[in-house]
């Protein structure tokens, strides 16, 4: 006759039985067998430094480009809302996810850590912030700036929370209290042209995108300069679903890396300057994490 502990170990171990069942039933079959379809996700705004049209066009493009490569037909769903996205994501009815950095730090329970990737436009999957303002203003601090107008890029949602720590930090308001205006332009370049020729006073845009638009242009780069400049952070992430069969895992590491070899692929990243997708680890995401912590307790304790 089992004791009473006996009793409790055994019913724990049935229910955790039952638990584990009712989890595998409620993976969809795709998980079980060699699947013909991939569910994408990505958030509208994932991409801040080109057009919304042509990254949008050229995105989902990539996307059926690639899937294609592992002999997968693709479902690709947009979302304006984070919450919907990480709703479907619990649920397994998405496969992979294309979101920004701050958003992803809300669904890591949800994905495979070990299988994490990013677009490289220059040297690396990292990129600075930089605040930008015209030589010519002699502004030295960002103290200097209060009551004058910003530019930033739509979706650039990881420069503002580090331009607000930024401000946080120096005991100033945060954005929209601190400048007079914010404008939300629809690319980096309309950011930085509009900072060259005097309708903003600053912009907030990626060490990448000021490098290019120098690049093009040289009296970008010898009228204006970053004032901050943030730690080397990643802006965007793919993630898989954690319940991907390892099956699909080993196919997208062998595919998604090397995509970039594919003239079609190689012509589609270059609509918004971006090279090739990397694989990334733990230590690329720990400047994300580290800023959004800070992020928190500089707002609790102005609280």
């Amino acid at each position: 006759m089992a004791t009473f502990s006996q009793s409790r170990l055994i019913t724990l171990a049935f229910m955790i039985c039952v638990l584990s069942t009712s989890i595998a039933e409620d993976l969809p079959d795709r998980y079980k067998e060699s699947p013909e379809i991939g569910y994408f996700g990505r958030m509208s705004k994932v991409l801040f430094d080109a057009n919304v049209t042509d990254t949008t066009i050229a995105t989902d493009m990539i996307i059926r480009n690639v899937f294609g490569l592992m002999d997968m037909q693709s479902n690709i769903v947009v979302y304006d809302q984070k919450n919907k996205l990480i709703e479907d994501l619990s649920k397994n009815r998405l496969d992979a996810v294309f979101i920004n950095s701050i958003d992803f730090l809300d669904m890591q329970h949800l994905v495979d850590m070990d299988h994490l990737y990013s677009l490289i436009y220059g040297k690396s999957a990292e990129q600075s912030v930089f605040l930008l303002v015209r030589n010519n203003d002699n502004i030295n601090a960002i103290s200097e700036l209060r009551d004058k107008s910003l530019s930033i890029p739509k979706g650039h949602f990881l420069g503002k929370k580090f331009l607000e720590v930024v401000l946080m930090e120096n005991s100033l308001p945060i954005t929209e209290s601190f400048f007079s205006s914010v404008n939300e332009t629809l690319d980096t370049n309309t950011a930085i042209v509009d900072l060259y020729f005097n309708k903003t006073d600053a912009a907030l845009v990626s060490d990448i995108a000021f490098e290019l638009a120098a690049e093009l242009n040289p009296q970008i780069g010898k009228s204006l300069s970053p004032i901050v400049k943030s730690e080397k952070l990643v802006p965007q992430i793919i993630a898989i679903n954690k319940n991907v069969p390892d099956s699909i895992l080993k196919k997208v590491d062998a595919f998604l890396v090397k995509s970039h070899k594919n003239k079609r692929i190689k012509h589609l990243l270059s609509m918004f300057r971006a090279k090739k997708f990397v694989k990334l680890n733990h230590i690329h995401i720990n400047s994300n994490q580290k800023l959004i912590n800070r992020h928190s307790q500089l707002l609790m304790a102005n609280q």
